[in-house]
């Protein structure tokens, strides 16, 4: 059977009992619509909650960037302090407004408008009122502490003041009322009890500073006031340290004028002063009696405020009683650590101590003396002092004074003090005795170096300087002694002296002319040395004055015809050593022009002369750079008859890395002393004993001793007093430097860098 699919069609989902009678209904279709319509609107819904999720999306990314810019902006005003934090509000507004701004341009359409912006607005209000809450609280913070420190700063420079002058009554009234005013000003506001709270502790700091400055000025009795007036606004504990403090250093005071009154009556004589102060001559009973006529004859008088111990302290010390601490209830402790505090009315005495609590506080903050005869208390008040009955205030206790009489704990420390300033005086006397010995010894040694030291001159002059100190007399004369025995023995140890002065005085007094006086000089040439018959030619050219202008016109000559300085030295040396025995200015000028012309021809002439020249050069280049500018000094000094092996022998002994070595090498060269291993010994020895430091490794290795030097010098009797250490370096001295050692060694002695018996 054929099927007709239409048919079918339009029977489909028709029951099979009707499918023959199917009708066309629409049913189906308006289904279908009312579907599709229903689709939309739950499409058009779901991309409505899409737009609103991305805005939510970007608005709570512009607000995540609004919270880290606003924070980052808090804390960065809020490392503002005190003033500079006044302002902070404002600039966080004006930060803000422009933190908002800037994100609004950077942010998409979803934030500026609509229902964006009004949840950005709303989201970023709460993080805004945060931030102004906390900056304002920070703000008053601030204010408070710029508050907190502009005052301190004024109180600081008022307590600044009076410690500037804490004996000047005016200036610490005024400087009182300026913290009166500080405190006013700033505290105005907070009712009476802050006031008073605030003007008790900055006038207690008042009273800390004056005690502190009197105490480190040394003026006791000033401080012990301040502890007394300013006691009561300090803490306890405070006043109670300062007090003790200062009472212990007033009995130092007094065990150490103790000591000064032995030596100014005893002076020298310890026995005396020992007996003195450990026999039995102080008095040890206390007179009440006169401690009640010393109070009562201040009845009337008026001493301020808080000076109620002051007062007493003063009528013990009238009777021979001792002090007590000047801060009432460290003084009633002291009572009972004393073993005198008692608290039976019936052994009141009379002169004996009251102690009351006026503050109902069970602490002692005010004293008096019993009066036996009238059973009141005589004090020092606020109103002056007066007599008071016994019970006027609470009664602590009571003690009896003690005995001004020192402790045996007491004599040991005033003896102390005696030998401390006995020490003191002799140190000073020996002192002035070094002072004079080492004017007369520079003195006497002045003179020997001149060769003028005359016995009886010498004796003379040590009698009239020491004061008839036999000490510095025995020590002078030794001295003296010693130099005059060294100089009788000069003549044979200078053997050349004696012809050195002979041929220059023969000079001086035309007994030779200049002429013989050059045969005299070259016949002594060996004994004179090559140093002394240079200055004796010199001498005796210089004799005749036209010499000089000789000299300076063949400098001239030299200059004008050779342009190398160098070169120009060169010849100049070769030229002096040429002239140097020609005395007669004719004979010298053309003698000089002969040698100048011959070497003009052949400049070799003067060259070869100076070929040691090279020889220094090659003596630098082969040590250190450090050593040249000295080894050029030696040789200038040496002119032109160096010996360049004792150089070679000199410097090539220096380490120029030993800064001792270079230091000593320097100082021979700037005060012009021998350039010699001995003499850079001397100065190296001497450069490390000020520092402290031992010199023996900085020390250069001496040559080989000539033996005959050594028996020669052993031989003097001065010599033979010294050890073999001593004489060994001697043996290395000529005779100036050996009286000079001895000299220094002498002086040593008497400073007490060494210890030796002379």
């Amino acid at each position: 059977m054929a099927i007709d699919i239409f048919q079918v069609g339009a029977q489909l989902g028709a029951p099979a009992s009707k499918v023959s009678n199917v009708r066309y209904d629409n049913s189906g279709q308006q289904a279908v619509v009312r579907e599709s319509s229903q689709t939309g609107r739950i499409i058009q819904a779901g991309v409505e909650h899409v737009r609103e999720q991305i805005i939510r999306t970007d608005v709570l990314q512009a607000n995540n960037e609004y919270v880290k810019r606003t924070n980052d902006l808090r804390m960065q005003l809020m490392q503002k302090k005190e003033k500079g934090a006044l302002d902070i509000v404002g600039e966080y507004e004006a930060g803000e407004r422009k933190i908002r701004s800037e994100l609004m341009a950077q942010s998409p359409q979803s934030v500026k408008y609509g229902k964006g912006a009004m949840l950005f607005d709303y989201s970023t209000q709460q993080t805004d009122n945060a931030n102004r809450r906390v900056l304002g609280q920070y703000r008053a913070q601030q204010f408070e502490a710029w508050q907190n420190t502009t005052f301190a700063n004024s109180i600081n420079s008022s307590v600044q003041k009076a410690v500037l002058s804490p004996n000047d009554p005016a200036v610490i009234a005024d400087v009182q009322k300026e913290i009166d005013y500080a405190i006013n000003s700033r505290y105005g506001t907070y009712g009476r009890e802050r006031l008073d709270l605030e003007y008790r502790k900055w006038t207690g700091v008042l009273g800390q500073a004056l005690i502190d400055r009197s105490y480190a000025n040394g003026d006791i009795n000033t401080a012990e006031a301040y502890v007394e007036k300013y006691g009561p606004y300090m803490d306890p504990g405070v006043t109670s340290a300062y007090a003790k403090n200062v009472y212990a250093r007033k009995q130092e005071e007094r065990l150490f004028n103790m000591g000064q009154n032995l030596y100014a009556t005893f002076g020298e004589d310890e026995g005396a002063a020992r007996d003195y102060i450990f026999g039995d001559n102080f008095k040890t009973e206390v007179d009440g009696k006169a401690i009640v006529k010393a109070a009562s004859a201040d009845i009337g008088n008026n001493y301020g405020e808080n000076t109620c111990t002051i007062s007493i302290n003063k009528w013990l010390r009238s009777a021979g009683a001792k002090e007590g601490n000047t801060w009432a209830p460290t003084n009633m402790e002291d009572a009972k650590d004393n073993g005198v505090f008692f608290t039976q009315r019936n052994q009141l005495r009379n002169g004996d101590i009251v102690y009351w609590d006026w503050e109902d506080n069970d602490d002692s903050d005010h004293v008096g003396v019993y009066d036996a005869s009238t059973g009141k208390v005589i004090q020092s008040g606020t109103h002056g002092v007066a007599a008071l009955d016994l019970d006027h205030y609470k009664v602590l206790g009571f003690a009896h004074p003690i005995s001004d009489a020192p402790t045996l704990e007491d004599r040991q420390k005033a003896w102390n003090n005696y030998v401390q300033q006995k020490n003191i005086n002799d140190a000073i006397k020996t002192n002035q005795q070094n002072m004079i010995i080492k004017n007369i010894e520079q003195r006497l040694w002045d003179n020997f170096k001149t060769g003028i030291i005359d016995s009886q001159d010498m004796r003379n002059m040590v009698f009239s300087a020491s004061g008839g100190d036999a000490d510095v007399e025995r020590t002078l004369l030794k001295f003296g002694d010693d130099l005059i025995g060294i100089q009788t023995k000069a003549a044979a140890a200078v053997s050349n002296s004696g012809i050195y002065k002979s041929i220059k005085d023969a000079i001086t007094n035309s007994t030779v002319t200049p002429a013989e006086a050059v045969s005299l000089i070259n016949q002594n040439a060996t004994v004179l040395g090559e140093a002394d018959r240079s200055r004796l030619l010199a001498f005796a050219r210089n004799q005749d004055p036209r010499n000089k202008d000789v000299d300076k016109r063949l400098a001239i000559i030299i200059d004008e015809t050779i342009d190398d300085k160098v070169e120009r030295g060169d010849l100049q040396a070769f030229l002096d050593n040429a002239l140097q025995d020609i005395t007669d200015p004719d004979a010298r000028f053309a003698t000089g022009n002969e040698v100048l012309k011959e070497a003009f021809k052949n400049r070799a002439i003067y060259k070869s002369f100076n070929s040691k020249q090279l020889e220094w050069g090659s003596l630098k280049s082969s040590l250190s750079p450090n050593l040249s500018p000295y080894i050029d000094i030696y040789q200038k000094r040496n002119g032109n008859n160096i010996d360049l092996g004792s150089a070679k022998t000199f410097f090539g002994a220096i380490n120029p890395n030993d800064l001792y070595q270079v230091s000593a090498l320097k100082k021979v060269t700037e005060e012009n002393r021998p350039m010699d291993i001995q003499e850079l010994n001397k100065q190296i020895a001497a450069i490390a004993l000020s520092n402290g430091v031992d010199a023996a490794p900085h020390l250069l290795e001496m040559p080989q001793q000539n033996e005959t030097a050594v028996q020669q010098n052993e031989s003097a009797p001065w010599f033979s007093d010294w050890g073999a250490s001593e004489r060994t370096g001697l043996a290395a001295m000529n005779f100036s430097d050996a009286i000079e050692s001895i000299k220094q060694r002498h002086l040593a002695a008497l400073r007490g860098e060494i210890n030796e018996e002379w």
